[in-house]
């Protein structure tokens, strides 16, 4: 961590002893940081932090020390003194955006983008496009926009600029202008695989260029060492074009070698997740659910948690109920993860593990669900309910109920090998290692479909289910089960998710835009000779 460039010492003769003994303080405090021992380095950026309580740095440094050593609220405490106190400069802005990303505190990143909009002539365009990018991550898509907004216009031949603002500009259902982006990104910097990647995204609204883009996506692969991960986004992006031109072995072809090539990339034993599953199953008992959690006030606003395996129809459920005068949009919020973490000062690797399960015994249930209504009720908007709709939260969901019993859960699924084919075809980075080998793919969505059973045995009314077909061929009455379930009163709103407004951030964001698709046959039909592995994992026999 960099000292700040001036200190509060005043000019009194002793000032230059404080400021000299204050740099030997910070220059201990960085060689006990980069040398990894965090408890030592915590100590001295503490003792630096009490003698300056309103420098910013010195509390950015103390929270990436305590977090590095394992104390998550200490972490969580000194990151919330240094958005108090305010950067001093642009590089320790972006440490405490950093951090504040990491915690998921929506509001205090928020809140540092706009106090830092009189100072966006100091930042370099870099320096804008990355604080655009971790508003992004905490979908403050609006307020990262007006930030790439800022640095286009500083630097228009930026091609990461362009290409985050085409993707932010998609997520907010602005597709020629996304298109105009992404295009721009790639006239800059030819080799730009994430921007060809994304730029297929939006193929529907071009089909007339599939061709054209293809042959630049096979020109640009070639350059590319194999393997890599330019190669990884080449080959995804080529079986997007190559499956809607019809020409399915080709697909396949660049599927299986992006696919092959990212798993390979990834540390992953499908065996852990396994155990996990187990575990989550027996601590999720029905005498568990039973005890005392959070009572809301009244009037208080209520999450409806929508939960399902990626690509099961969340997105497109959440979009149309955000039509609905009740409710509000809340996305995929990691709101009650990081709530947990606070409560058990245990950061799990992704929403849970095993540590998690063992300190859960210990929780105070009914103060972790006040925590997390104090921290997420905003996303309401002054509606009746709000939607959390972060897929994973299925592995929390009884932990979830425990702490907020007046919370709802809607589970979204569609037929095994529809759902899984979906993910296979995705390119999710490594936040789901499990859905690039089938029989990974597969292992997971049994070890996820037993997960459900045994919650919709336990929570009983409080879980509904929506198949994503019945939902597309008879919305209407799928919303008002919905509805019911939430003591809602059905409104025509709800049938219109292609409407104008919101963001949606996930890998559905440009066709939920379409509105609602008629079902058709199945994506992976015309690959069934290359997915036996899959099937046989999903106990199916294909035709």
């Amino acid at each position: 961590m960099t000292p700040p460039a001036s200190t509060d010492e005043g000019t009194s003769a002793s000032a230059p002893v404080a400021a000299h003994a204050a740099t030997d303080a910070w220059r201990q405090a960085n060689a006990f940081a980069a040398a990894a021992d965090w408890p030592a380095a915590a100590d001295c950026y503490a003792r630096i932090a009490a003698a300056a309580p309103g420098d910013a740095a010195a509390w950015i440094g103390l929270a990436k020390a305590r977090g590095r050593n394992g104390e998550y609220r200490a972490m969580h405490a000194a990151a919330m003194r240094a958005a108090a106190a305010g950067p001093r400069t642009w590089p320790h802005a972006l440490a405490l955006a950093r951090l504040l990303r990491d915690l998921h505190e929506t509001r205090a990143l928020d809140a540092l983008a706009a106090d830092l909009v009189p100072r966006a002539h100091e930042a370099a365009t870099d320096d804008m496009v990355a604080l655009a990018d971790l508003l992004g991550g905490e979908d403050l898509h609006r307020t990262a926009l007006d930030w790439l907004d800022r640095a286009s216009a500083r630097d228009p031949a930026h091609a990461p600029a362009a290409y985050l603002r085409g993707s932010t500009r998609l997520f907010l259902g602005d597709m020629p202008g996304a298109r105009d982006d992404l295009e721009r990104a790639i006239a800059r910097a030819p080799h730009f695989a994430h921007a060809h990647r994304r730029l297929s995204q939006l193929r529907a609204t071009d089909r007339g260029g599939a061709r054209a883009r293809v042959d630049r996506l096979l020109a640009e692969r070639a350059q590319v060492a194999p393997g890599s991960e330019h190669d990884i986004h080449f080959s995804h992006a080529l079986f997007d074009e190559l499956h809607d031109l019809g020409e399915h072995e080709g697909a396949w072809q660049a599927l299986a070698r992006g696919a092959a090539a990212k798993r390979a990339s990834l540390r992953y034993d499908a065996a852990d997740d396994a155990h996990l599953f187990e575990a989550i199953r027996a601590h999720g008992s029905r005498d568990f659910l039973a005890g005392p959690g959070h009572a809301s006030d009244a009037d208080a606003p209520r999450p409806l948690f929508i939960v399902g395996i990626f690509r099961s129809g969340t997105t497109l459920l959440e979009r149309m109920l955000g039509g609905h005068s009740a409710i509000a949009e809340g996305g995929e919020s990691m709101g009650f993860a990081a709530a947990l973490r606070h409560a058990l000062d245990h950061r799990a690797r992704g929403v849970v593990d095993l540590e998690t399960l063992r300190r859960a015994d210990d929780i105070d249930w009914p103060a972790l669900g006040a925590a997390f209504m104090a921290g997420n009720a905003w996303r309401a908007q002054g509606r009746a309910w709000w939607t959390e709709k972060l897929p994973t939260n299925a592995l929390l969901l009884g932990l979830v109920a425990r702490a907020l019993p007046d919370a709802r859960f809607v589970h979204a699924w569609r037929p095994p090998m529809d759902v899984c084919f979906s993910n296979l075809r995705m390119l999710y980075g490594g936040f789901a290692p499990w859905s690039y080998e089938q029989q990974e793919l597969a292992a997971w969505h049994q070890g996820h479909a037993a997960l459900m059973a045994h919650w919709r045995a336990v929570l009983g009314e409080r879980l509904l289910d929506v198949a994503h077909a019945d939902l597309v061929r008879a919305p209407e009455h799928e919303l008002r089960r919905v509805l019911a379930h939430c003591g809602l009163a059905f409104e025509p709103g709800v049938l219109q998710p292609q409407r104008d407004g919101g963001a949606v951030a996930t890998a559905s964001a440009a066709q939920v835009r379409d509105g609602i698709r008629t079902p058709r046959e199945p994506d992976w039909s015309p690959y069934r000779a290359h997915l036996g592995p899959l099937a046989a994992g999903l106990g199916i026999t294909l035709d």
